[in-house]
């Protein structure tokens, strides 16, 4: 019996308060603390550049009783362009590289938020949201943020808990609230109409997505399975042959372990008509693999080898598991939005309240101040 309550309460505290996202804010706890101690210190996009240790101890010395590498590699996961879609943390110094280079160590990178982390906090001192006490009871941290965008779906979230999972791939920043937008218009739309804005996930490292029915599954349903096909074009060569130039890579593919891949299945034979191969991927040109293909082969064959045999073409598990009022649920495109949208009510009333609160205090001390002058 003991072992039974014990896990079970055990499981519940790791997907709620760690492992799977907010449906309100799209954060796990620890992005959250992150980026409320970054407020704390003022860390705004036109202040200059702090220390990563700095706010890597704050956030454990405060709020997050975990290990520090726990809270540095969060805090480099928002930092990082291929990663995020809109990333939360504009970062400075070595923050790790599509290669799968690590970042450097806090000690030396520096930090600061972005212009869209700050619209995730607007109005957090107006009581628009619950502040609950951290581990210590000494101080007091948000339950949620206001977040002024839908962030769940804008930067998507990965999370694995005990017995559940969840995957929710990003978006496209201007069609989620083109979507909302038409949500709070059109209360009973459908994922579908929905659909209309929101063509698919856009990741950030681009890519093609393959098929339309995995995607009305994933927003009418809330699970799939997409798949994803880097971005190759056939070229013609001066000499007279082909070549294969790979411009985009699926989502969280390591660019140096693909093209390692390709060299390995040429080598071992599994690939025959690859005759050269070079990685000419540079920050001024992007990404840039080209494969060149032997005389009297066909590049569109072994396009299609490589899609097959390399995870230059992925399969991605998504799955819209999200907390919602403290419980674990999967829930479809519309169910999604409609909980930003009630919150975003819940956190506008409260706004109000607080400003009519403050304005009646002053007006109080206002009439009291007639009154003196009128007997002066």
């Amino acid at each position: 019996d003991i072992m039974h309550t014990a896990y079970l309460q055990y499981s519940l505290s790791v997907n709620v308060g760690r492992a799977i996202p907010d449906v309100r804010d799209g954060l796990k706890p620890v992005n959250r603390r992150i980026l409320y101690v970054m407020r704390l210190l003022n860390l705004t996009h036109t202040h200059a550049y702090s220390k990563c240790a700095k706010v890597v101890g704050d956030v454990m010395g405060e709020y997050h009783p975990h290990g520090d590498s726990a809270i540095y590699d969060t805090l480099v996961r928002m930092a990082q362009d291929f990663s995020m879609r809109a990333p939360l943390i504009d970062g400075q110094g070595n923050f790790g590289s599509i290669d799968g280079d690590p970042p450097a160590a806090y000690r030396y990178t520096e930090c600061r938020m972005t212009r869209l982390a700050e619209e995730l906090l607007t109005d957090l001192d107006k009581e628009t949201v619950d502040m609950i006490p951290n581990y210590a009871e000494t101080t007091v941290e948000p339950s949620v943020l206001p977040a002024r965008f839908p962030n769940l779906l804008v930067n998507g979230s990965t999370g694995i808990g005990v017995g559940m999972a969840t995957s929710i791939p990003p978006h496209n920043l201007g069609e989620v609230i083109d979507a909302t937008v038409h949500l709070i218009d059109h209360p009973r739309s459908t994922p579908r109409d929905l659909m209309t804005f929101i063509k698919g996930p856009d990741f950030p490292t681009g890519a093609t997505l393959c098929g339309v029915k995995p995607l009305m599954s994933l927003y009418e349903n809330g699970r799939a399975v997409i798949t994803l096909r880097g971005k190759a074009t056939i070229e013609e060569k001066e000499n007279g042959g082909e070549r294969i130039v790979i411009t985009e890579l699926p989502y969280m593919v390591n660019k140096e372990m693909l093209v390692a891949k390709i060299a390995e299945l040429a080598n071992d034979k599994i690939i025959t008509g690859i005759s050269d191969l070079n990685d000419y991927s540079s920050s001024r040109v992007g990404i840039r693999i080209v494969v060149d293909i032997k005389r009297n082969e066909m590049a569109s064959l072994v396009l299609n080898q490589l899609y097959k045999h390399s995870n230059l073409q992925e399969s991605i598990g998504c799955q819209f598991l999200v907390v919602d009022r403290n419980r674990p649920r999967t829930m479809n495109l519309v169910q999604i939005l409609q909980a930003y949208i009630d919150h975003r009510l819940e956190v506008i009333t409260r706004r109000c309240r607080f400003e009519l609160k403050k304005a009646e205090a002053r007006e109080h001390i206002l009439a009291g101040l007639l009154i003196a002058v009128d007997n002066i």
